[in-house]
């Protein structure tokens, strides 16, 4: 199970193991975020 950096919620994985939601930043620093905490950045 992967879980948002922001908020801790479990993100869905869809078909071939893809996930719902994000990555944001660039580098070492891309933080995997939810579709929830998305909409509020």
């Amino acid at each position: 199970m992967i879980k948002c950096d922001i908020c801790g919620g479990e993100i869905e994985k869809l078909f071939l193991n893809k996930f719902r939601g994000t990555y944001q930043g660039s580098g070492k620093n891309k933080r995997l975020v939810c579709s929830n905490c998305q909409k509020k950045l």
